[in-house]
């Protein structure tokens, strides 16, 4: 007689469980091998909006394994329910649809963008490069680095041209580039570390030409607005253990003050910068949060003081957002100074080849528009004898010829790399402030590459984001423009205050009105 097997509970349970998994495995399998795989059934299973039921799907799929028409006829859309249209439409499924709006006049093509630094694109590049894209000897940076951290973070979304001449003026003045932290804000996720855009797209960055520079680059999560970088650029200090950090603008060319290097004592930028720093860290300085160069083109953050206050209001995306920053940081009792450590130029326009910048010999500095020499051949012309004139173009000739001499040996002049600069700045405040972001929509490119954003539409929406910031601010203090210590408010009163303009009298909105 054989002999009992006696199995455990455990034991039973985990048979019972094999074998409703065996039969689940078979009821979902045909013998004809046009079975309907469990991986398909729940790779389909519905979301909790569909109107269809598992045994509908069951079904279809059925009908369909043992149908014989084209592909094309099986998989036809099933009408939305109800439900569904009414959440996708917000309007009565059943409704006519209206017209499509037409189109906006046609654009005209914008100028295809050119490469800003041939150089760092040469296949094969030059066998001394690495000493090519360093600072002048007189700016480099001391080989043992300040006890202090020094990191600078240049936030960049747009314009790879008018990123790379700031980060290589700012290499040319004297800032080690390994504390040169370029955060990448374009929205694109990973594509440009991937090399899957290309430089007319607006949002195309080239990590490896930063690379070669010797520049780290941070990329954020997503797309975020001023406000919402400054708070990311607080945590990434907080991560990093930066107890203090600087950050500047991407549309500026700066330089040290090299008209002060001589036998003495010299100070770069980065020197003078670092100097600011060491004070601040005295215990007998002021209690501060922000040091300001040149106002906030360049700027030094207190990390803790700036947190303390809650950091950067984030529902005051771009515009107006720095004033709620510096006035709620005033309330707090923090000092907020200024120094000026170089010469920062706010610009708009990029260098033909800002190689220049570094004085690689060759490269001479000049840049579209610039029409300085032909503006004075004319004023010569129409103030000089035929004879004099000629006496002038020789000399100018002369000139030119020593000029190109000094370049081709020696790389540019600090002087004459200055004065371009300045004019570079004029153009931008040429007409006020009409030109002052136009460095923004330059390039126009990018169509069908990963993250594509219209051009004009982003622009467009970025204004309105503008617009709606000066809202929120003026809803938030009750008050239109950046003046709100001076009016008598203060921190406490913030959304506790009724508007100090009145809307129904044609005022305007909060946006608007002379305080912006």
């Amino acid at each position: 007689m054989g002999k009992v097997v006696h199995l455990s509970v455990k034991s039973r349970y985990r048979l019972i469980l094999l074998t409703t998994i065996f039969v689940f495995i078979y009821a979902f399998s045909s013998q004809d091998g046009r079975g309907y795989p469990l991986s398909t059934l729940l790779a389909e299973w519905p979301s909790p909006l569909s109107a269809l039921r598992v045994g509908e799907l069951w079904n279809r799929r059925q009908a369909a394994a043992h149908d014989d028409s084209s592909p094309g006829e099986q998989q036809q859309q099933v009408p939305l329910s109800s439900l569904e249209s009414e959440f996708f439409t917000w309007s009565d499924p059943n409704a006519p649809a209206g017209p499509k709006p037409p189109y906006k006049p046609a654009r005209k093509p914008a100028p295809p963008i050119p490469d800003p630094f041939p150089l760092l694109s040469a296949n094969p590049p030059p066998k001394n490069l690495k000493s090519l894209l360093r600072a002048p000897e007189h700016n480099r940076p001391p080989r043992k680095h300040y006890p202090e951290k020094t990191p600078l973070l240049i936030g960049f979304t747009r314009n790879w041209p008018q990123l790379l001449q700031c980060v290589v003026s700012y290499v040319a003045a004297g800032w080690p580039p390994e504390d040169i932290y370029v955060v990448e804000n374009t929205g694109t996720m990973f594509s440009n570390r991937e090399n899957r855009l290309t430089l007319q797209n607006p949002f195309y960055l080239n990590h490896t030409q930063l690379s070669m520079l010797g520049v780290n680059v941070i990329i954020t999560p997503t797309l975020l607005t001023f406000a919402q970088l400054q708070n990311f650029y607080l945590h990434e200090a907080l991560v990093r253990s930066w107890p203090a950090f600087f950050w500047t603008h991407q549309d500026l060319v700066v330089f040290s003050d090299e008209s002060a290097a001589g036998p003495g004592p010299y100070y770069t930028l980065y020197d003078r910068a670092v100097g600011v720093l060491q004070y601040l860290l005295l215990p007998s300085s002021p209690r501060w949060a922000h040091h300001f160069f040149a106002y906030d083109h360049l700027t030094l953050v207190n990390r803790d003081a700036v947190l303390e206050v809650g950091g950067w209001d984030a529902h005051i995306p771009f515009y107006a957002t720095d004033c709620d920053m510096y006035v709620r940081l005033m309330w707090a009792g923090y000092w907020q100074g200024e120094s000026e450590i170089g010469i920062i130029l706010d610009v708009n326009t990029v260098l033909d080849d800002v190689g220049a910048l570094l004085r690689i010999p060759g490269i001479r500095a000049s840049f579209a528009g610039d029409d300085y020499e032909e503006e004075e051949e004319n004023s010569r012309n129409n103030s000089t004898t035929e004879e004099k004139e000629e006496e002038e173009e020789e000399e100018d000739e002369s000139t030119r010829k020593r000029l190109d001499d000094q370049v081709n040996k020696n790389g540019e002049t600090w002087e004459r790399l200055v004065e371009i600069g300045k004019r570079m700045e004029g153009i931008k405040y040429s007409d006020g402030n009409t030109w002052r972001n136009t460095w923004q929509v330059r390039q126009q490119g990018g169509q069908g590459e990963p993250f594509y954003r219209d051009w004009e539409g982003f622009e467009t929406g970025t204004k309105m984001m503008i617009d709606l910031g000066r809202n929120v601010f003026a809803e938030k203090w009750g008050h239109r423009g950046c003046d709100i210590a001076k009016v008598g408010i203060k921190a406490e009163d913030a959304w506790r205050l009724e508007r100090d303009w009145d809307v129904e009298a044609d005022e305007g909105e909060g946006y608007q009105g002379d305080g912006w």
